[in-house]
């Protein structure tokens, strides 16, 4: 199942690809998605896809307990890069 990490790159997405032209952009808060959404797609044996892109949206395909994981290690590590805008 397919999940972006910013509305822009679902709507592009959804604007470039034919298959799917008629979805529309959810926001799901973060909390919810790592808890219920994270839980119910591991119990039906369904991976996670992470910011799919290109002319078919593909990308890689990860066991949800495995991105859980990842996100919390992710939190504990400070960021060694700062950007900002000029």
């Amino acid at each position: 199942m397919p999940f972006w990490s910013l509305r822009s790159r679902a709507e592009k997405v959804i604007s470039s690809i034919p298959a799917y032209s008629a979805f529309e952009v959810a926001e799901i808060p973060l909390a919810v998605w790592r808890t219920r959404w994270i839980d119910g797609l591991d119990r039906d044996g369904i991976l996670v896809g992470l910011n799919w892109s290109g002319d078919r949206a593909t990308g890689y395909d990860i066991p949800p307990l495995e991105v859980r994981a990842r996100l919390e290690a992710s939190e504990r590590t400070p960021t060694e890069t700062i950007r900002s805008v000029r």
